[in-house]
C-alpha cells in the first residue's frame, strides 16, 4: 500500500475514520483535502452511504459499515478489523478519529497497534459534542443511556492514557466536561471553532432583501431533537400571518430513531420543505434567519457559522455550542426552553418580535457578520490547525 513513488522520500501518511460519510463531506472534507494539497498521503475509513466518485480527490476511500446509534458487537469489531488492517498496510504517521464510535473502537486498535507495528505516532481524537448519549441535562421524558455512557467514557479514558493522544473539542464547556473529571488530561486537548466555513461561499448578499415575507429557515438534519417538533409546532401557531415563510432544508436520516419523516414534511402546508440542499449559500441568501432550537449535544452547529457569515441573525437554543456563535440581543435571540411546547412559544415570541421590529432584524444581521469576522470560524485557519496537531507541519523541518 506504499505510494510514495520510487525516488522520492516518504510522504507523510495520515489515517482518518468518521462515522458518517454526509457529516464527513460536510463538516470534515475539507481538512482532509487540505492535507492532499501540501502533499500528505491521505486514507479515509467512514461509514454511512457510499461516497460518490466524483466527490474522491486526491485520497483513498475505505467505505465500512458503522451503526451509529447504540452498541453492534459484530460492526463494532469489524470496525476495530478494518482500522488494524489499514494500519497494517498503510503505515500512517497519524491517524484522525472523528466522532465517539470511531474515537472509542479505532482509537483502541490504534494505540494497541503501535505497540506491534510502531504505528501510528500520533492518534488526534475530535469529538464535535457530546451526542445525545452523554448530553446533559436530557430533555423530559427523552431516553437516557446510563450504560452506554459509562462505558464510552471508560473507554475514552483509557484511550487517553496513551502517549501522544490528542483531544479536540468544538466549546469550552465540552472540554471543561471531560478535563474536569479527568478523562482527558488538559494538556494533552484543544479547543478549535467548529469545522469551519468557506467565506468565499457563505458571504452576505450585496443587494438588501426587500421581500413581502420574512424567511425562517431549519437547516440540519431532521431530528426531533434538532429542535425541528418546535419550529414546526411555531410554524403553525403562526399560519395565519402572511409576512413570513417558514422553510425547512435538511438530511433525512433513516436509520434515526429520532428522525422526522420527509413524506410527513412534504404534507405539511404550513412549511415550505426542499429537502437536501446542495446550494446552502444561495440558499442563506435568500433567508432571513435561521432558527435552530436544538437539544442535540453537538459541538459549534456549522449551520449556525454559516448563518452568521451569510449575515443572517439566528434563533436558537440556550446550548452551550449555540452560545458560541449567538450572542443572544446582539446577533439573535437565545431560547432558555427545554421542552418542545415551551421552545415554541418562546419562538414564535422570537419570530413575531423581528416581525415587529424590522430594524432589530437589520441590527442583528450586520452584528452577526462581524461576529463571524471576529471568531476563527475561517475554514483555512481550522485547517491548519488540525494540520498541526497531526503534526504534518513539523514533519516538513
Amino acid at each position: 500500500m506504499d505510494r510514495t513513488t520510487k525516488g522520492e522520500p516518504p510522504r507523510y501518511r495520515v489515517l482518518v475514520v468518521c462515522n458518517d460519510s454526509d457529516y464527513f463531506l460536510r463538516h470534515r472534507l475539507f481538512v482532509v483535502s487540505h492535507l492532499c494539497s501540501i502533499g500528505v498521503d491521505v486514507t479515509v475509513i467512514v461509514g454511512g452511504a457510499p461516497i460518490p466518485a466524483d466527490r474522491i480527490r486526491g485520497w483513498t476511500y475505505i467505505h465500512v459499515p458503522i451503526k451509529r446509534f447504540g452498541f453492534a458487537p459484530v460492526g463494532d469489531l469489524a470496525l476495530m478489523a478494518r482500522t488494524a488492517r489499514a494500519i497494517w498496510r498503510f503505515k500512517p504517521d497519524a491517524v484522525h478519529l472523528i466522532t465517539l464510535k470511531p474515537a472509542i473502537f479505532s482509537g483502541l486498535t490504534s494505540v494497541f497497534s503501535r505497540f506491534f507495528h510502531g504505528y501510528p505516532k500520533r492518534v488526534l481524537v475530535t469529538l464535535p459534542g457530546l451526542g445525545r448519549m452523554l448530553s446533559l441535562p436530557k430533555a423530559p421524558g427523552e431516553r437516557r443511556y446510563l450504560i452506554g455512557a459509562s462505558l464510552t467514557i471508560a473507554a475514552l479514558q483509557l484511550l487517553a492514557r496513551f502517549d501522544r493522544v490528542h483531544f479536540t473539542f468544538e466549546t469550552r464547556h465540552d472540554f471543561d466536561f471531560w478535563t474536569n473529571r479527568n478523562i482527558v488530561r488538559q494538556q494533552n486537548a484543544s479547543v478549535i471553532d467548529g469545522a469551519g466555513v468557506n467565506p468565499k461561499l457563505f458571504y452576505p448578499s450585496n443587494v438588501p432583501r426587500n421581500a413581502s415575507k420574512m424567511k425562517v429557515l431549519f437547516a440540519s438534519r431532521l431530528l426531533r431533537s434538532k429542535g425541528l417538533t418546535a419550529f414546526l409546532m411555531t410554524a403553525h401557531d403562526l399560519a395565519n400571518r402572511s409576512d413570513v415563510e417558514f422553510i425547512v432544508a435538511g438530511l433525512l436520516d433513516d436509520r434515526d430513531p429520532d428522525a422526522i419523516s420527509p413524506e410527513y414534511l412534504k404534507q405539511s402546508r404550513e412549511i415550505r420543505f426542499l429537502g437536501r440542499v446542495e446550494d446552502m449559500s444561495g440558499l442563506l441568501r435568500e433567508c432571513d434567519i435561521v432558527c435552530l432550537p436544538t437539544r442535540y449535544g453537538e459541538g459549534i452547529p456549522r449551520i449556525l457559522i454559516e448563518a452568521a457569515a451569510t449575515g443572517l441573525a439566528s434563533i436558537a437554543s440556550s446550548h452551550l455550542g449555540c452560545r458560541e456563535i449567538v450572542e443572544d440581543g446582539v446577533t439573535g435571540i437565545i431560547l432558555p426552553a427545554r421542552s418542545d411546547i415551551e421552545m415554541s412559544r418562546e419562538l414564535s415570541a422570537a419570530v413575531v418580535r423581528y416581525l415587529e421590529t424590522p430594524d432589530l432584524l437589520k441590527q442583528h444581521k450586520r452584528a452577526a457578520y462581524q461576529h463571524f469576522l471576529s471568531r476563527e470560524f475561517n475554514q483555512n485557519t481550522i485547517a491548519a490547525q488540525f494540520t498541526e496537531l497531526l503534526g504534518v507541519y513539523s514533519s516538513f523541518k
